[in-house]
């Protein structure tokens, strides 16, 4: 049933049907949405809306301030749609259900996927009127934020996923989420994370000068081109200079994300602690989603290899953001594909907080066989599970199998 609800009214676990006003009356881009914390239910009501529409089919109703029935077993409705969610775990808590991950991902690809369009129309206002709405860039980061809380994974590893029309804009909205969770993981503050989710979203805007990366067609890179990329950190940050309502922080990001801590990056060489934490923090979440992305000229690397590689590099990237970025996306990240013994291939589909180096896995593959083997979902922090994990020394070639990766969830 759709209710109309003074703003005052509203509490956690509503699902908001429609937002009662113009959209220079809040800070949202999507009008259809889950409170699920209370920073969003704060961000309703330091708005200045008076009223919203809830879905109480979806949500929690104003007059019982309890759940709403469940949908009917025919129809069962995503958290894309508005299924409520329970309150994120606490440091220590068990690994959430399947079921309850698949809300949190149902949500997060909602975020996800209008996102990439969102950083779409984005770039190419930049581009053509040299300006940026950095409300709705601001309304982007709080709802990645918020989709953080509640499950640091599912936005993370749903951003790896990337169509290569799209890739631009992909990468962009993936390194904000990194962004984003590596400052709650380093302890930022609020406003700190914001300025790093803006960051991370407008890092590559200097690329939309480039036909090639806009439009996703770049081939494998030849010298003169790669000579040409090397310069759209200074192209970005031009761009975002013509605006002055863009904070500095998010102008230095995008200017040297591409610096190294012993000084080997460019543009300007920058070294050590001359690199803005920002700019190191960029540096990490930038090469990550890069190198696990797959283009039409190379094949993504697996994530827990690239931590291997990343963790292995030296003069690189600064070893204590790495080490945060590392206990951010866990020692092994959804969507690992980890040899086990007993020659089986597990994909990791949850993460233990209290030993991020054992995950919880779908078993799916027999090495020793060849071929898949019925699903099971083992908790490798289980004292009585016979899986441990093989070291990390290359990443597991799956795609020779021809077989397709089951789903995280």
């Amino acid at each position: 049933m759709i209710k109309k609800v003074p703003v005052s009214q509203l509490c956690v676990g509503m699902y908001v049907h429609d937002l009662g006003g113009s959209f220079l009356d809040h800070s949202f881009w999507r009008t259809r949405f889950l409170i699920q914390n209370e920073r969003k239910l704060r961000r309703v009501q330091e708005s200045k809306l008076d009223w919203v529409l809830i879905d109480t089919s979806r949500g929690v109703d104003v007059s019982t301030g309890g759940p709403a029935p469940a949908a009917p077993a025919a129809a069962p409705v995503s958290a894309a749609a508005g299924a409520p969610q329970p309150p994120a775990p606490a440091v220590d808590a068990a690994p959430r259900s399947a079921s309850t991950e698949q809300q949190a991902f149902d949500d997060a690809k909602d975020i996800i996927e209008g996102s990439r369009e969102q950083a779409k129309q984005l770039f190419a206002d930049a581009d053509l009127e040299g300006k940026i709405d950095l409300r709705q860039i601001e309304g982007l980061v709080q709802d990645m934020a918020d989709s953080i809380e509640g499950h640091p994974d599912a936005l993370t590893s749903l951003a790896r996923i990337k169509r290569a029309d799209q890739y631009l804009y992909a990468h962009s909205v993936a390194v904000a989420a990194l962004m984003t969770s590596l400052a709650r993981t380093l302890d930022l503050s609020e406003d700190q994370i914001r300025l790093a989710g803006m960051a991370g979203l407008l890092h590559d805007i200097g690329k939309v000068r480039d036909p090639g990366e806009a439009s996703g067609k770049l081939g494998r890179p030849i010298q003169p081109v790669q000579e040409i990329q090397q310069k759209h950190p200074q192209t970005g940050a031009e761009m975002l200079r013509q605006d002055s309502s863009v904070p500095p922080e998010v102008i230095d990001v995008c200017l040297h994300h591409h610096e190294r801590i012993d000084g080997k990056g460019f543009p300007d060489g920058l070294a050590g602690e001359n690199i803005s934490l920002l700019a190191r923090m960029a540096a990490i979440c930038n090469f990550y989603d890069e190198v696990t992305s797959t283009r039409p000229f190379k094949k993504g690397w697996d994530p827990a290899f690239a931590l291997y590689k990343m963790m292995k590099s030296e003069g690189q990237f600064d070893p204590d953001v790495l080490g945060a970025f590392v206990r951010t996306v866990g020692r092994y990240p959804l969507g690992s594909i980890i040899s086990l013994t007993q020659s089986e291939l597990g994909l990791v589909v949850a993460q233990n907080p209290d030993t991020p180096e054992l995950p919880v896995v779908k078993i799916f593959y027999s090495i020793r066989w060849s071929h898949a083997i019925p699903e099971r979902r083992v908790n490798l922090a289980d004292p009585d599970c016979p899986s441990r994990i093989l070291p990390v020394a290359a990443p597991v070639d799956w795609a020779q199998s021809g077989l397709p990766v089951p789903p995280i969830v």
